[in-house]
C-alpha cells in the first residue's frame, strides 16, 4: 500500500509538472506568426523634406571630407581606413562627422570618385535587401535617372540602381542589392 501511495504521488506530481509546463508554455507559443520587418522605408517625399530640413549639415559633412582625403567611409561604429588616425583623421573629427550624422539621421557615408553617399535607410542584408540614400555629386554612371518616385520605378526592377535629381548636384538614390 505505502508503494501504491508512493507511486501514486510520484505520479500525481509529474502530471502537475507537465500541466504547469503545458500553461506556460502554450501562451508564448507562436500561431500564425508574423515577422517584423522593421521600419518601412521612407518615402521620396519624406526623403526630398528631410533632406531640406538637413541639407546644411549635409554640405557640412561634404566639406569636410574634402579636407580628410583619406577617409573614404564612416558608419557609426565603423570607418574605412579602420584606423582614420592613419589617414590623418582625428577621433575628435570623428566624433564630430558622428554628431552630424546623427543629428542629420545618417546611418554612413562613403565617398565615390565624383560623389559622396549618405546612406538615410537600410534593409535586409547587402547581398538581397536596398537601401535609399542622397547623393551630392555627379550622378552614378551606373545608375537609371530618372524623374519618377524611386520606389514605383524599382517596383518591377527591384535590383536596379535609381537615382532621382532633387536639387543641383543632389540626387535621391534607391539602390537595390
Amino acid at each position: 500500500m505505502k508503494r501504491r501511495t508512493i507511486a501514486l504521488v510520484s505520479g500525481l506530481a509529474v502530471l502537475a509538472a507537465i500541466a504547469l509546463a503545458a500553461a506556460v508554455m502554450i501562451p508564448v507559443t507562436p500561431t500564425g506568426t508574423k515577422f517584423d520587418r522593421g521600419p518601412q522605408p521612407p518615402t521620396d517625399a519624406a526623403m526630398i523634406a528631410h533632406w531640406q530640413k538637413h541639407r546644411q549639415i549635409l554640405d557640412q559633412i561634404t566639406d569636410m571630407l574634402r579636407r580628410d582625403p583619406a577617409l573614404n567611409r564612416l558608419g557609426m561604429t565603423w570607418s574605412d581606413p579602420a584606423d582614420p588616425e592613419r589617414a590623418g583623421v582625428t577621433p575628435a573629427r570623428i566624433a564630430d562627422y558622428r554628431d552630424l550624422m546623427r543629428e542629420a539621421g545618417i546611418i554612413g557615408i562613403s565617398r565615390g570618385h565624383r560623389s559622396v553617399q549618405f546612406l538615410f535607410y537600410a534593409s535586409g542584408p547587402s547581398a538581397s535587401g536596398f537601401g535609399k540614400s542622397f547623393v551630392r555629386g555627379e550622378a552614378s554612371r551606373y545608375a537609371e535617372v530618372t524623374d519618377s518616385d524611386l520606389d514605383t520605378a524599382a517596383a518591377e526592377r527591384p535590383k536596379a540602381l535609381l537615382q532621382r535629381p532633387i536639387g543641383e548636384g543632389w540626387w535621391l538614390q534607391r539602390d537595390g542589392s
